[in-house]
């Protein structure tokens, strides 16, 4: 059974990979990050004055990637599963043999196949042009820093599917997905426990914040990316708005960062097939 259940999800998994490609969703991610791979390493060197050597590829790369993955994450995903919902498809698909669980894990699957080779797509393109460039590559930090992001591309697909699992219509999808892509990128998410701590000391702010606050900031799975980035690959340093601390807590390392994102990911699949095993279609 087990067996069966398997070869039904791989499947599914290779059919929503079919999906990206013949609604032209993949060609355009691929293409996006070949792009990004190409321009930011032949722009890096721009500078005269700046010795190609001193230029690290990774750290050129970390920026754009970071915030354009999530960014696209959400925005191409986050109708993965109400298009087929509204359109009837999901329908017909729940009338073979695959279950509810099934699509929401085959989603999740297959769109994380998509946005990890696009990703290797980016780092591929940019190698070649930073070896005759004369930009610094390091093997480690650059097998390292892809990985994570890779991580961090995964736990957004799951966020995106979430929301395609839990919405009605397209338009609301893409709003969640946009104002979920704002409070953690931008770091809204850290002024929630701030106005809690505000409205707890009497409208006003405490010298010193309780350790909790930096807690929940922590929870953010941009922030969890960042202190892990930091702290494994210190020379990529803090991205966007949010900044590693000086002196981390336990919950500001590594083994939390990932703990933190893999739970993203664990809780998003759940609540995601929890709600979308009761949805009336």
């Amino acid at each position: 059974m087990a067996v069966d259940d398997g070869s039904r999800l791989g499947l599914y998994v290779r059919e929503d990979v079919r999906d990206t490609v013949r609604e032209r969703q993949a060609q355009v991610i691929l293409g996006l990050y070949a792009l990004v791979g190409f321009w930011v390493t032949n722009t890096a060197t721009a500078n005269p004055a700046i010795d190609p050597a001193d230029v690290e590829l990774f750290t050129k790369l970390s920026s754009p990637l970071t915030l354009l993955t999530p960014l696209l994450v959400l925005g191409f995903f986050c109708s993965s599963l109400v298009e087929k919902r509204t359109s009837g498809a999901l329908t017909v698909v729940l009338g073979l043999p695959f279950s509810r669980k099934t699509v929401v894990l085959g989603t999740l699957i297959g769109r994380s196949i998509l946005i990890t080779t696009a990703i290797l797509l980016a780092t591929v393109v940019a190698l070649p042009i930073a070896y005759f460039r004369g930009i610094s590559i390091d093997p480690v930090t650059l097998v390292g820093s892809t990985l994570v992001l890779i991580l961090l591309a995964i736990t957004f697909t799951a966020i995106a599917v979430l929301l395609s699992a839990t919405t009605r219509t397209a338009t609301r999808a893409t709003v969640a997905a946009f104002t979920t892509f704002v409070i953690f990128a931008a770091n809204i998410w850290a002024q929630f426990p701030r106005l809690v701590v505000y409205a707890i000391n009497g409208l006003s702010y405490p010298e010193t914040f309780p350790a909790w606050y930096a807690f929940v900031v922590a929870l953010n799975p941009m922030a969890a990316y960042t202190y892990l980035i930091a702290d494994v690959f210190p020379a990529l340093g803090g991205i966007g708005f949010i900044r590693p601390p000086q002196e981390p807590a336990f919950y500001e390392r590594p083994a939390f960062a990932v703990a933190v994102l893999l739970g993203w990911i664990a809780f998003a699949t759940w609540f995601g097939h929890r709600r979308f095993r009761g949805a009336d279609l």
